[in-house]
């Protein structure tokens, strides 16, 4: 069995960018392989701070030969009228290194033409990898790139060494900066310089020696028996944050795990102020009491931490008096900072926000946090919160930014919102208030939680409705993956807040309000109706993306959003105001129904109604002549067509009442269209067919956009 190995040894590369890398690298191999069908039976990648490697296992020794066909000029050219070969077969004889005797004549698209046959040997595999193995390399993609000395390669970090090897041979390829070989390194501390591979299948192994675990997974996991270890030695129960332990597994080849103390006093800090500076800061993992030791809900710290040592257990005792030191001069920095922040009223950091920019030309920080005050409000209204909560949420407004200005959050600012609570309660400011403060941030990302109280809603999200406004109104509007002020992640905050709590709110009447206020304020003269389109796309994309989140069908999605494919909208359509949350509840319903006949049958005669009215309108009746009506099938279309004509024109349906008007008028409409000429020749006869299948196209594009369904 044949193996291919090759490895890229750097410098210290960032955590966070190896496993991406080495997956870019095992991608390029596969595609490779698949290219010139080469079989094989794995492909192992591994990787640690100082390398990358791919381990390609089971290779053939060469590529199968292959037959190809090459095609010539068409036999009208190729024979003259003697029938003897002209230029143009000799020179595609010549060109090709084929007798013309070989040629052959074969169809193709109905003409003559000449064919040949050409033997392509295959390469051997080791032959094909060198040509390939460098463009591997050339082609990784890093966020950020340097160059180093005076080449003109640029990579994550300074590339010194690479080996590629074929079994026992070496693969010649050559970068810039050095040549291909067998010789690897180990750690960079517990084994020396340089050492020889013998054979590829055993580099997993001979690293192992080298005191380097090279395989992330074995690595990852050996951190998680350690830390198991530790618990049962110490009694206790330590948090591996999934993000933190991922890091940590990429900053070490050889992992040790230690556990260290803090002095109990700091216990007395709020638990998320220690954890901020345990798993950011310092890449810690905080210990807890066993959960059959605590109270259910409560998390009770120990003085301890648990870190991850890039070495054996030599000197282990040195190296946890050294991070005890640096996590002890942390903690008293944010013990000084909690202390300092707690001699200030809640009201002077609000001050403070005065001379806080939010946004260039759109005021400071304190302006702000007023237009969210009103902004709440409106929305709190909107909800029909009560008087008595409404002033919750105007407080919860009026605080939700004032720890931005604190010294705890100027130095941890992964805790804003957290310390806005923790101050707040220690101001005796009402329970849900001071939990406002936190939660008006939720959700923070996809899978987030929601605030927890109904209060806090209107604020989280006014807050990041107003943040997308305001960025909006600069042209601030994300393009490609730039997003420096995660826009689409606060819009995606306000559709999970109003899908997933199932608010009746109108993203219309939101987005019209935020513009006001802004403009307002800052006496902008902003062209309102243009800010606005732009906005509520930017929503109904993010809304796009939740219900696909949700599982809902590409076509059930534009169906409900009212996106047609060829671009044409009724303006009744286009007036429609139906919200997020009732299109949801449509999308929920009618998923369950999409691939009955009946539903079939129902859309096929909405749609043909659709399309011969929107096809014609300049010819559909002002109002129905109903003493035309002559034929049975339209008398009954017109009946069929009372409940709705009689309904509400600007109120939509429930998807259980509007399934049940589809089904019901489907018999009906399809009669209509077998046995009645709508395209009479008699102007008010068409007149009145064609207003009766835009009555009923209206008013089931009210609801959705049947133009958009698929059927297999």
């Amino acid at each position: 069995m044949n193996t291919y190995l090759l490895e890229i040894g750097l410098e210290e590369m960032p955590a966070q960018m190896i496993l991406p890398a080495v997956e870019q690298l095992k991608s390029l191999a596969q595609k490779t392989c698949e290219q010139h069908q080469l079989s094989l039976s794995d492909i192992q990648t591994f990787s640690t701070p100082r390398r990358l490697a791919i381990l390609l296992s089971g290779l053939p020794d060469k590529e199968e030969d292959r037959k190809i066909e090459l095609k010539g000029p068409p036999l009208s050219i190729a024979r003259d009228t003697e029938n003897n070969w002209t230029k143009a077969a000799e020179g595609f004889a010549t060109k090709n290194k084929i007798s013309l005797d070989n040629l052959e004549t074969k169809s193709f698209d109905g003409k003559e033409y000449l064919f040949a046959q050409h033997s392509e040997l295959g390469k051997h595999v080791p032959e094909l990898f060198q040509g390939y193995a460098a463009e591997w390399i050339s082609k990784l993609s890093f966020p950020k790139n340097m160059r180093w000395g005076s080449y003109r390669t640029r990579f994550i970090r300074p590339v010194r060494w690479v080996v590629s090897l074929w079994n026992t041979t070496v693969v010649p390829i050559k970068l810039e900066m050095l040549a291909a070989g067998n010789e690897t390194r180990g750690h960079r501390f517990l084994s020396s310089a340089e050492s020889t591979i013998n054979h590829a299948a055993d580099y997993e192994m001979q690293l192992k020696k080298l005191k380097v675990i090279a395989d992330f997974e074995k690595r990852r996991q050996s951190i998680v028996s350690q830390v198991n270890k530790l618990e049962e030695q110490n009694d206790c129960k330590v948090e591996l944050d999934d993000k933190l332990l991922t890091e940590v597994t990429n900053l070490v080849e050889w992992p040790t795990v230690l556990i260290g103390d803090f002095e109990k006093e700091f216990l007395e800090l709020p638990s998320e102020v220690l954890i901020t500076s345990m798993e950011v800061h310092q890449r810690y993992f905080p210990v807890f009491r066993k959960s059959n030791q605590q109270s259910a809900g409560e998390k009770k710290l120990f003085p301890n931490f648990v870190t991850v040592r890039n070495g054996d257990s030599k000197s282990l005792e040195t190296v946890r008096r050294g991070n005890e030191k640096v996590l002890r001069a942390r903690l008293s920095d944010a013990r000084f900072f909690y202390q300092e922040d707690q001699k200030s009223p809640l009201d002077e950091f609000s001050k403070k926000a005065e001379k806080v920019v939010f946004f260039q030309s759109r005021g400071s920080q304190h302006q702000r946090v007023q237009r969210l005050s009103e902004l709440s409000l409106f929305i709190a209204d909107r909800l029909k919160i009560s008087k008595s909560q409404q002033k919750q949420v105007q407080r919860i407004a009026e605080l939700c930014k004032f720890d931005l200005e604190t010294r705890m959050v100027s130095e941890f600012p992964e805790l804003q919102g957290v310390m806005g609570q923790n101050y707040a309660g220690l101001e005796n400011e009402e329970d849900v208030v001071c939990r406002g403060i936190r939660e008006h941030y939720f959700p923070r990302h996809a899978k987030d939680l929601l605030p927890g109280d109904q209060v806090t809603v209107p604020v989280a999200i006014a807050d990041k409705l107003d943040l997308l406004t305001t960025a909006f109104s600069l042209g601030m509007i994300p393009s490609g993956a730039a997003d420096p002020y995660a826009l689409r992640r606060n819009a995606q905050g306000i559709i999970q807040l109003i899908l997933g709590l199932r608010l009746s709110l109108d993203t219309r009447d939101l987005t019209s309000a935020a513009i006001r206020i802004l403009d307002d304020q800052q006496s902008l003269n902003l062209d309102q109706p243009k800010l606005q389109q732009e906005l509520l796309e930017f929503l109904q994309q993010r809304q796009r993306w939740f219900m696909q989140e949700q599982g809902f069908r590409y076509d059930l999605i534009d169906a409900v959003l009212q996106s047609r494919s060829d671009s044409r909208q009724s303006q009744e359509t286009q007036r429609s105001t139906s919200l997020p949350v009732e299109q949801l509840n449509f999308a929920e319903y009618l998923s369950e129904h999409l691939e009955t006949d009946l539903f079939k049958r129902s859309v096929e005669a909405i749609v043909r109604a659709d399309n011969i009215s929107s096809k014609n309108p300049e010819i559909i009746a002002e109002k129905l002549v109903e003493s035309e009506l002559e034929i049975t099938e339209e008398k009954n279309f017109f009946a069929a067509l009372q409940p709705i004509l009689n309904a509400d024109q600007n109120s939509r349906s429930t998807p259980e009442n509007y399934l049940k008007q589809l089904h019901v008028i489907e018999p009906v409409v399809t009669s209509f269209f077998e046995d009645v000429m709508v395209m009479d020749e008699n102007p008010v006869k068409r007149g009145n067919r064609l207003w009766l299948c835009h009555q009923l196209a209206s008013w089931s594009s009210r609801h959705l956009n049947l133009q958009a369904i698929v059927f297999a």
